[in-house]
């Protein structure tokens, strides 16, 4: 259960076999059904929360519309990184697409961590360096590139995606209509029947 976490975090920064038994104490494992609201618009978000195995969406709303602002996958941390940091009131909800495995980490835990060890705070600085690149590649894309773009993109990472993620969702996420992305689907499909499914 831990090893997935163990594994993602080393790939940030290498840590010994003490700080690896250290980090792991602090993390509490969760398993929580879908649709579970792990945070509110309006709540302080006191968790960062590792999936293992699911996957989760952010999103905010306006009028009676949904806006995903991100889609959390397995192995990825998902949290409202204003919120956790700043400890104000979070502008999103975050809410289990499926089933979910996870490992959560206090705000509070992470302040003693913080405070036991430098390493932690290099760690802590180096997780926030990549969620902002991540952060940065999803505006970047929305910039440069199309719609097809867009979703070729993401179904080359996650070709299973549309049978895990609620179309409009998806297509929320993308910045595009539900009619654009069924229209992309349906293309896709057709190109991949006839150049084969890797097209």
């Amino acid at each position: 259960m831990y090893e997935k976490l163990v594994n993602c975090l080393k790939q940030i920064y290498p840590l010994t076999l003490k700080q690896q038994e250290e980090i792991c104490k602090v993390f509490e494992f969760q398993n929580l059904p879908r649709d579970t609201t792990l945070l509110k618009v309006g709540e302080v978000c006191n968790h960062t929360h590792f999936i293992v195995e699911g996957l989760a969406r952010s999103s905010y709303k306006k009028d009676t519309k949904e806006f995903v602002t991100w889609l959390g996958f397995e192995g990825e941390f998902v949290h409202s990184a204003q919120s956790f940091l700043l400890r104000e009131p979070s502008l999103e909800s975050i809410v289990l697409i499926s089933d979910c495995k996870l490992l959560s980490l206090s705000h509070s835990n992470l302040e003693l961590l913080y405070g036991k060890d430098p390493i932690w705070n290099k760690f802590g600085r180096l997780l926030y360096e990549l969620h902002y690149i991540r952060l940065q590649a999803r505006l970047n894309s929305h910039l440069s590139m199309s719609a097809a773009e867009r979703y070729d993109q993401i179904y080359l990472r996650h070709p299973d995606i549309l049978d895990r993620v609620k179309l409009v969702h998806l297509a929320s996420y993308l910045g595009m209509t539900p009619e654009t992305l069924s229209r992309l689907r349906a293309n896709k499909e057709k190109r991949q029947r006839i150049y084969g499914k890797h097209y």
